[in-house]
Parts: C-alpha cells; sequence; structure tokens
C-alpha cells in the first residue's frame, strides 16, 4: 500500500511501531475511499449534466471544485487525528510495559485504532452493565488492562462511576 496521505520517508516508515502502522494503514484506507466516492460523484454528475443537455456548461468544474474542497477538508481532518494519534505515547513493546499486559479475558474489545474516546465508551459500557455499583467500582479499580488502555481517560471513567456509590 502506498502511503501518501502523511509525507513519511522510508527510514521514518520503518521505524514506526505496529500501533502506528496499523493507523496509518487505517487512515490511508479512508481517504482512498473519500477519493474514490468523489471520482463517482463527479462521474454522476457528469452523466447528469450529459442527460439533461447541459454538458458544456461551468456547473460541471464548479461542482468538481465544491468536491474536491469538501474531499480536502476531510481529509485534512483524517491527517490531523492521524498525526494526533500516532503521537500518543502509547505502550508497545514488553519492556515499556514490565510484560505484556494480558487482554485475552477482557469483557469488553481492546481495539487501539479506536481513539481514546471511543475506548472510553466501549469501557463504560462494559461497567454499566454490573447493577452492583459497589461492585462495579471494584472491578474497574481492579482492571489493570482498563488502566493501560484507556489512559487519562480511566480517572474519567473511575470519577464517573463513582458517582453511583
Amino acid at each position: 500500500m502506498e502511503f501518501d496521505i502523511l509525507s513519511l520517508t522510508e527510514e521514518e516508515l520503518n521505524s514506526l511501531t505496529v500501533i502506528q502502522v496499523k493507523l496509518l494503514r487505517t487512515a490511508q484506507q479512508k481517504k482512498n475511499e473519500l477519493l474514490h466516492k468523489m471520482e463517482k460523484e463527479k462521474m454522476q454528475y457528469r452523466l447528469i449534466l450529459a442527460s439533461n443537455n447541459a454538458n458544456f456548461s461551468t456547473l460541471y468544474s464548479d461542482k468538481c471544485a465544491e468536491l474536491e474542497a469538501e474531499c480536502d477538508y476531510q481529509i485534512g481532518i483524517i491527517r490531523e487525528q492521524l498525526v494526533y494519534n500516532m503521537s500518543l505515547n502509547e505502550p508497545t513493546t514488553d519492556d515499556e510495559l514490565g510484560g505484556a499486559p494480558d487482554t485475552g479475558d477482557t469483557p469488553y474489545e481492546i481495539n487501539y485504532e479506536l481513539s481514546y474516546l471511543e475506548r472510553y465508551i466501549s469501557v463504560r459500557d462494559y461497567y454499566l452493565t454490573i447493577e452492583d455499583p459497589v461492585e462495579r467500582l471494584a472491578l474497574l479499580q481492579a482492571d489493570t488492562v482498563a488502566q493501560s488502555y484507556l489512559s487519562s481517560y480511566y480517572n474519567t471513567l473511575y470519577n464517573y462511576l463513582s458517582q453511583f456509590v
């Protein structure tokens, strides 16, 4: 896959962590999908103009400029989120973690491609399924995977769930 959403040298690309490469691939796929969708919309608009005998009007170039501006805006958002997510200091090796966290038995999905807000929502929704608020808070305190998975959002979740006790 060609990565053109960010300008990276071969050396920079090789120095990325596995998580960063996944983030890069996902963002590149989103960009490619946006470009493909834009080209389809241009083609559909051209066909509409042709069916209305308006081939030589400026409507097509105006529509193309509008679609390209919107696509550039959406790609900018994807690029900004990618740069931010890649800059987060997430543990990636066993040395940094003091051993890899055991994520195989978590009742919620562990997906590092999600934003921290999406992770927070996923973990929060799981803990809200536990009816006893005291048990819920005790389980959250013992959940070391959630602490590393949510990073600073863990404290937010803890504060939120402690309101129910």
